[in-house]
Parts: C-alpha cells; sequence; structure tokens
C-alpha cells in the first residue's frame, strides 16, 4: 500500500516540471496580444461592418440615364425621335439616405467593438480560470507532498516500534484520498488549458499553456457614477442604439423629402421624312405627383425604428446601471471576504500545524487529529485560493460593464 501510495506521489510531483520544459508561459498581456485584429475570431466580429459599407455605397448613387428611340410613321412619312432622360436627385433625400446609412455603419462598428470587448473580457476569464486551477493543483501536490513525508516517518517509527501499523495505513489512506483529488485537479487545469487556446489564432497544445500570475496590487474601486459615466462612453452596445437613433432620424427625413417630386429632364432629337422638313431638338420634364402614394409606410418605419432604438437605449441604460451597481458591490464583498480569510483563518494553518505536529510527537494527540490538521491547513489554503479567483471574476466583469480598467 505503502509503494503505491509513494508512487502515485511521486508521478504528481513530476508531471508538472515535465510539462514545464515543454511550456509556453503566458501573462495576461500576453495572452490578450494573441487574440491579434487579424485573428479570424477579430475578423469574423467585423465582417458585418463590410456588409453595412455596401448600404452607403448604394444610398449614394445616381440613376442611370435612360435612352429612349421612337419611330412613328403615318400615311408615308416617318418620324425619328431620340431621346435621354436623366432623373435629378436635387431634394436631398439622397444625401439623407446616405447618412441613414453611415449612421448604420457606425452602430455596427460599435457592435463588433463591444462583441471584441466580450471576447477580450472571456479571455482574461479563461486567464483568470487557468491561473486559479494550477493554484489548486499546486496546493493539493504539496499536501501530498506533506503526507508522503509523514507516511515516510511512521514507516521509520513502525519498524523501530515506536508506533502502531495504525497510524501509517490511516496516514496512507489520507494519501490515496489526496490522490484522487490532485487528479481531479489536474482534469480542471487541463479544461482550463483548452478553454485559454482556443482563443489563440496559433496552434498550440493546450497542455503547454502556463498562465503567469503577474497581477498588479488591487487599486480602489471607483465611485458608481464615475464608473456609469464611463460606461456611457465605452460601451459600444449604448452608442450603437444612439446610432440606431440617428439612421432613423435620418430615415424619417428621407420619407419626408419623398413627398417633393424629383424632376426628370428629357433631351433629343427629332428629324421626319416630310418634304422639306429639318431635324429639331427635344426638350421634356416631368416630375412624379405624390398623389397617392406619400411616402406613409416608409415615416411610420422610420419613425417606429427611432421609438425602438430610443427605449431599448434607455432600458440597456437601466441594465447597465443595476449590473455596475451589483458588480462593484460584489467586488467590494469579496475583495473584504478573501482579506479577512487570509488573516484569520489562513494566518493560523501553520501553527495549527506546529502545535499538532508536537502534540503527536509528544503523544498527547493520535494520527487523527494530526491528519485533521493537515487537512484544515490545505482546505484553508484551497478556499483561499478559490476566493481570490472569485474576486478576479468579479473585477473583469465589472470592468467590462463599466468599461474601467480597475487593475
Amino acid at each position: 500500500m505503502r509503494a503505491v501510495v509513494l508512487c502515485a506521489t511521486l508521478a504528481a510531483l513530476s508531471l508538472p516540471s515535465v510539462v514545464g520544459a515543454q511550456s509556453v508561459r503566458l501573462t495576461e498581456a500576453d495572452a490578450l496580444a494573441r487574440l491579434s485584429p487579424e485573428s479570424p475570431r477579430v475578423r469574423a466580429l467585423r465582417s458585418d461592418i463590410d456588409v453595412a459599407k455596401a448600404d452607403v455605397a448604394a444610398a449614394r448613387r445616381w440613376p442611370n440615364p435612360r435612352l429612349t428611340y421612337d419611330r412613328e410613321s403615318v400615311a408615308g412619312v416617318r418620324e425619328d425621335m431620340f431621346m435621354v432622360s436623366q432623373a435629378l436627385p436635387v431634394t436631398g433625400r439622397r444625401g439623407f439616405a446616405a447618412d441613414a446609412a453611415n449612421a448604420l455603419v457606425d452602430a455596427t462598428g460599435h457592435r463588433a467593438d463591444e462583441a471584441l470587448r466580450r471576447a477580450r473580457a472571456d479571455l482574461r476569464l479563461a486567464f483568470a480560470q487557468l491561473v486559479a486551477a494550477q493554484t489548486r493543483e499546486q496546493e493539493m501536490t504539496a499536501a501530498a507532498a506533506r503526507i508522503r513525508n509523514l507516511v515516510e516517518i511512521l514507516a521509520k517509527r513502525e519498524a523501530a516500534g515506536d508506533t502502531a501499523g495504525f497510524d501509517r495505513l490511516r496516514a496512507e489512506r489520507e494519501g490515496l484520498e489526496l490522490d484522487a483529488d490532485l487528479g481531479a485537479a489536474a482534469t480542471e487545469r487541463a479544461q482550463a488549458q483548452a478553454r485559454l487556446a482556443r482563443y489563440f489564432t496559433d496552434l498550440i497544445d493546450p497542455v503547454q499553456l502556463v498562465a503567469a500570475d503577474d497581477s498588479p496590487a488591487r487599486s480602489d474601486v471607483p465611485p458608481l457614477e464615475s464608473l456609469l459615466e464611463r460606461a456611457e462612453t465605452v460601451r459600444g452596445d449604448l452608442r450603437a442604439l444612439q446610432k440606431d437613433l440617428d439612421a432613423a432620424r435620418f430615415s424619417l427625413k428621407v420619407a419626408d423629402r419623398s413627398r417633393v417630386p424629383e424632376p426628370e429632364v428629357v433631351v433629343g432629337t427629332k428629324s421626319s421624312t416630310l418634304p422639306g422638313a429639318d431635324r429639331g431638338g427635344v426638350l421634356t420634364l416631368q416630375a412624379s405627383v405624390p398623389l397617392f402614394d406619400r411616402n406613409a409606410p416608409e415615416r411610420a418605419l422610420a419613425t417606429a425604428r427611432a421609438s425602438q432604438a430610443s427605449v431599448r437605449a434607455d432600458a440597456l441604460r437601466r441594465l447597465v446601471r443595476a449590473d455596475v451597481a451589483a458588480l462593484r458591490a460584489a467586488v467590494i464583498e469579496r475583495r473584504g471576504t478573501a482579506e479577512r480569510y487570509r488573516r484569520g483563518a489562513l494566518a493560523m494553518t501553520g501553527e495549527l500545524e506546529r502545535i499538532a505536529q508536537i502534540s503527536y510527537d509528544a503523544g498527547e494527540r493520535g494520527i487523527l487529529e494530526l491528519l485533521d490538521a493537515f487537512r484544515t491547513s490545505a482546505s484553508a489554503r484551497l478556499r483561499q485560493a478559490a476566493l481570490e479567483a472569485a474576486v478576479r471574476d468579479a473585477e473583469i466583469e465589472l470592468e467590462f460593464a463599466s468599461g474601467w480598467e480597475i487593475r
């Protein structure tokens, strides 16, 4: 049994060093740099902008001239007419249509920027999850090493007749439990590596990824009003809705100007086979009269879209305010919880282990009390790592919701 425990523990301890020899060590900044503007993920997010730009070109185009040839023959007399007609967009609706299309291009760009911000935030969350998974695995590896040392000491004492075999067997049993937990921690670390690797363009074996936790010291959380003010200027979804509103207003102007007729000029020549007839010119000015179609549907659609954009913007602002307030409170509370736990429970773990070890060596405590002290110490370190990970997750989400770089 002891050989099994020792082999499993040594394998768990040696694995990180083997992987580290071929590892790709990244800081959070390095990971974000790999999400470059040329990556397929980013280009896919911004591909809608080119589609929206095509609508601008369509709105700016001039109508094509129309060529007409007319031939009439009556009583042996033939008349031929060649005419060219050109519609003249002089009412200004073409410019307003282009302005509306440009506003939609800006809205599409802001939504792409927001999607990219979300992708960067998700990458940072994946990086933080990998840091947390690595920390858990390291803490459990250290706990397994402490049990291994204890097993070795107990085996020597048993051989010398100083302790009973129960103590060694119970320590080996604790080692098996830790080995099982360590295997689960290694699986979580591998999953976190795979989640982070999917954000990168270049092909990287996820097992090679190592997250370097180089987080700077935490700064104070800004006031709520400052965060909300920042969100108004940074969040792409809010800015996109404002551009949607601008586009709807321009579309309403297009509908209003469409009620004003745009003239169409026709020029050409006319010739006749009648004896003594000469070639003459043709000039016609025509326009459609908005008698039946006064663009009521277009006006209604533009008005509805303006109202829709305004209502959505108001609803999103309320949602952003609630999210930022909740996330700010979560960051402050989680920071306080992690700090209190560090100063309280985590600070006493080393002393608890030392006292338990001395008491066991003096015969005042049994093996169960000693193992409980080891277990409590390991649990405290894992809890601290979980609390720090929760703080980091809340900070990243607050930074995304408000657009404010806290760290």
